[in-house]
């Protein structure tokens, strides 16, 4: 199990999921029942030493989201990374602001609050940095 670290993105008082558990090399999460949170969550897992994404690079993406609220998988690109532009707007907007910086061989969690998310449901996304172009 992996305990959340503070990192420089946006945050406020709520906190995030207790922790990252990793079953078969892969994450998932333990729920936290507080209060949904208002704005964009980013903690830092592990800080990557690899190239930096940065606006107008091509990333290539493991990673996992989840419901805030009840901890059901949405969405699983851990086998199958995930290759989006990055700082064009040709990804979730709470990617482009909470991503930004990250290094190749990072991971990083990311609580999306209702009003920035797809669905407008709270989601936890659970990302790893595996290329940048």
């Amino acid at each position: 199990m992996i305990g959340l670290a503070a990192c420089g993105g946006s945050s406020d008082s709520t906190p995030p999921p207790d922790e990252i558990v990793w079953r078969n090399g892969e994450p998932d999460v333990v729920v936290h029942h507080g209060p949904v949170p208002k704005k964009l969550i980013v903690k830092d897992l592990k800080t990557g030493t690899g190239a930096v994404l940065k606006k107008g690079s091509f990333g290539t993406f493991k990673y996992k989201s989840f419901d805030y609220r009840t901890g059901q998988r949405y969405e699983n690109w851990w086998d199958s990374p995930f290759h989006t532009g990055f700082g064009k707007g040709e990804s979730l907007k709470a990617w482009e602001t909470g991503l930004k910086g990250m290094r190749v061989g990072g991971r990083r969690v990311l609580i999306v609050p209702p009003a920035q998310a797809y669905t407008k449901v709270p989601v936890i996304y659970v990302i790893e940095l595996a290329a940048v172009e």
